[in-house]
C-alpha cells in the first residue's frame, strides 16, 4: 500500500512539472484546456519594413495565461508562421522575393488554445536580400576556371548557383551555399578556352535573383608535383620540427591525421622548403591539423602567416637572422621577393564560434589566390605570424600548389 501510495505521488508531481511547450501543435501536452475565453488581440502595432521583410512590434495583452502571439503571411504560395513568446513584444516576418504591400495577420493564442481574433498588418519590404546581393557579385577570370565575390551584409543564408552553356543548353555545375559578409567561391577545372557562364543568388524560401552571364577565359594552370618538393637546410630563424612531426608532412598528401609542428617556437620563426620547379603560382590550399575538430581554427594552427620566394639559396642568406639578447634567433629576408600576407579565411568571421559553415570549408582546406603580379620561384619560406590559440607554437597540416611551370 505504501509503494502504491509513494508511485501515485510521483506520478502526481510528474503530471504537474509537463508545461505546454508549443502554440497551436497538435499533439496533447499539459493540462487540458481550463477555459473557452478568447485573449484580447495584440495592439499600438507598429512596423519597420526591412529588406525582404519586416520587424513588427506591438503590445501583448495582459492576460495570465497569454502563451504566444502569432503573425500569419504567405510567402510564394505558401502560409508561414512566426511566434513570439509572452515575454517580447516583436516579432519578424521574412521571405518576401518582391517589394510592394502585404498582409500579414497577427492573434494572440492562450495555454487553453483560445485565440483572438486577426489584426491585419500591410508591410512593405524593401528590396530583397537576393537583389541586394546579386548587384554585388562579381566574377574574374582565374586560373583553371572563374573566381566569385559577393557581399552580403545581412549574412543571411544564400545559395549562389552556376551553370555552364553548353550548345543552347545550361548545366547547373555548383551550388555554393553562404551566410559570409565576404562571400567568395571559385569554379576549377577548365582548360585555357573560352567558356560561358551564369549565375544567380536564390534563399531558403526559393526567391531568385536575376542571371548574371559572363564569357571567361581561364589561365592555364597545373598542380605542382609534390613528390619534387624537399627539405632544405634549415636557414637562421627558421623553426625546428618535432622529430613524429616534421616539415615534410606538409606535403605528403595527408590532409587528416600528419602534420608539421614546431618543436620550440614557431611563431615569428620562418620554415623554407623546395617546390622542386620554378614557378609563377597561382593559387594554394593550407589544410590545418584535423586530428580533432576542436583543433579547427584553434589550437596551433595558423591564423596569418607571410610567404616569400626566391630562386636560389645563397651562403648570404645562411649568414642571416638576428639574435636577441636572450639568445633567440629570428629570421631575416635579404633576397627573398615578399610574395603575399596571408590571414586564414573564416566563413562567420572572425569570433569564438566556429559554424558547420567554417568547417566544411576549412577540411576542405584554405584556398589563397597569389597576386597576379608575384613572380616564378622555386624556394618559398613561410613566416608564421600568429595562431589561433595565440599562442608560441605553430603547425601546418598540409599545402598544395597550382600555378605555370617556368622550368
Amino acid at each position: 500500500m505504501k509503494n502504491y501510495i509513494r508511485n501515485k505521488s510521483v506520478m502526481v508531481a510528474l503530471s504537474s512539472l509537463l508545461l505546454l511547450s508549443g502554440c497551436g501543435q497538435e499533439e496533447k501536452i499539459g493540462l487540458d484546456p481550463i477555459d473557452n475565453i478568447a485573449p484580447a488581440a495584440p495592439t499600438d502595432i507598429q512596423v519597420e519594413n526591412t529588406n525582404g521583410g519586416a520587424l513588427i512590434s506591438y503590445k501583448a495583452p495582459m492576460d495570465d495565461d497569454l502563451l504566444c502571439v502569432v503573425a500569419t503571411y504567405v510567402v510564394n504560395g505558401v502560409e508561414r508562421t512566426t511566434k513570439a513568446s509572452p515575454y517580447v513584444n516583436k516579432l519578424k516576418v521574412e521571405g518576401f522575393g518582391t517589394t510592394g504591400e502585404y498582409q500579414v495577420f497577427l492573434k494572440s493564442v492562450d495555454k487553453s488554445r483560445n485565440e483572438s481574433e486577426n489584426v491585419p498588418v500591410t508591410i512593405q519590404p524593401l528590396t530583397p536580400p537576393v537583389d541586394l546581393i546579386f548587384e554585388t557579385l562579381q566574377v574574374f577570370d582565374s586560373f583553371g576556371g572563374v573566381k566569385l565575390a559577393w557581399k552580403n551584409e545581412t549574412e543571411d543564408n544564400i545559395i549562389v548557383e552556376a551553370f555552364l552553356k553548353e550548345g543552347d543548353d545550361w548545366k547547373s555545375i555548383e551550388n555554393f551555399y553562404s551566410s559570409a559578409k565576404e562571400g567568395k567561391a571559385t569554379i576549377r577545372g577548365y582548360d585555357p578556352e573560352p567558356v560561358t557562364f551564369r549565375f544567380r543568388i536564390r534563399d531558403r524560401w526559393d526567391n531568385y535573383s536575376e542571371f548574371k552571364e559572363t564569357n571567361n577565359l581561364p589561365l592555364m594552370e597545373v598542380e605542382l608535383d609534390k613528390s619534387l618538393f624537399r627539405e632544405v637546410v634549415a636557414l637562421p630563424g627558421d623553426a625546428a620540427a618535432m622529430s613524429n612531426y616534421p616539415i615534410r608532412y606538409i606535403w605528403d598528401g595527408n590532409t587528416v591525421n600528419n602534420c608539421f609542428h614546431s618543436s620550440g617556437y614557431g611563431i615569428d620563426r620562418a620554415i623554407t622548403f623546395d617546390l622542386g620547379v620554378k614557378a609563377k603560382l597561382s593559387r594554394f590550399k593550407m589544410w590545418e591539423r584535423t586530428e580533432s575538430h576542436a583543433w579547427l581554427y584553434n589550437h596551433n594552427n595558423l591564423k596569418t602567416y607571410t610567404i616569400y620566394g626566391c630562386d636560389e639559396l645563397t651562403e648570404e642568406m645562411y649568414d642571416g637572422g638576428v639574435e636577441d639578447e636572450d639568445g633567440e634567433v629570428y629570421p631575416t629576408f635579404e633576397g627573398w621577393t615578399k610574395i603575399m600576407d596571408v590571414e586564414t579565411y573564416k566563413p562567420s568571421g572572425d569570433s569564438g564560434t566556429v559554424t558547420n559553415e567554417d568547417k566544411e570549408y576549412i577540411l576542405n582546406g584554405d584556398e589563397q589566390e597569389v597576386p597576379i603580379e608575384a613572380p616564378a620561384f622555386r624556394y618559398i619560406r613561410i613566416l608564421m605570424t600568429e595562431s589561433w590559440s595565440f599562442g608560441l607554437y605553430a603547425q601546418i597540416g598540409e599545402m598544395s600548389f597550382w600555378g605555370q611551370i617556368v622550368e
